[in-house]
């Protein structure tokens, strides 16, 4: 329950720092993008906590999108091209997560590195339905907009999109050998359970924030 609560008033904190960030209007995009990662990163990453964080980003920041009025249509759009790159990274960061479990596989077991697999691919598909809900949800220009970006990234796909896809099909190549040596040899139960996992990756995406703001990307 204290876990909860304290994801939850991150979650509120994200949302705020995101209808901020629209209003402000400056670099909403970068601003966007790492209020989004900084989140992501506190604690465990997983992909119910990636929802939560992206429902909660999208949801601040296109309140502060409706409070602009005539500028909500760019404004908005910045802000969720900001979350997709968060979310590349956040693929990023689990993809290194799984590298590094699958060279532990016996303490990690095949079915943590499955499980991460199929967060992964279902990262894209999380985004989109996120953006949806929030544009049901909404009216006016944001309901507009939000509505056809998902329309259009259905169309051309999304930065997490391509950056989940790569990942997938790289880990995949690598983890065939070790999932089918590990089960010739009956490891099949994990020593350290999925926990672990998420944490490492909430780590890498640490990393990953650093090395942004040192290039003042």
């Amino acid at each position: 329950m204290k876990e909860q609560t304290k994801q939850q008033n991150q979650n509120r904190k994200a949302e705020d720092e995101a209808r901020a960030a629209v209003i402000d209007g400056k670099n909403i995009h970068e601003s966007v993008r790492d209020i989004t990662i900084k989140a992501l990163s506190e604690g465990h990453l997983d992909l119910q906590k990636m929802r939560e964080v992206v429902h909660s980003v999208l949801q601040g920041a296109s309140t502060g999108a409706k409070d602009k009025g005539v500028q909500a249509e760019p404004s908005i759009r910045k802000a969720i091209s900001g979350v997709d790159e968060a979310l590349a990274k956040s693929a990023e960061a689990y993809s290194l997560a799984i590298k590094e479990a699958a060279g532990h596989i016996k303490e990690f077991g095949t079915q943590n590195l499955k499980r991460g697999l199929n967060d992964l691919a279902a990262l894209e598909g999380m985004f989109m339905d996120t953006v949806k809900n929030i544009a049901q949800a909404s009216d006016g220009a944001v309901r507009e907009v939000l509505s056809d970006m998902a329309q259009h990234a259905n169309n051309t796909g999304t930065a997490v999109g391509v950056a989940a896809k790569t990942a997938v099909e790289g880990l995949t190549r690598q983890l065939g050998q070790n999932v089918r040596e590990s089960m010739t040899t009956g490891v099949d139960t994990a020593r350290r359970v999925g926990e672990d996992l998420s944490l490492a990756a909430a780590g890498f995406l640490e990393g990953i924030a650093e090395t942004l703001k040192k290039k003042g990307q």
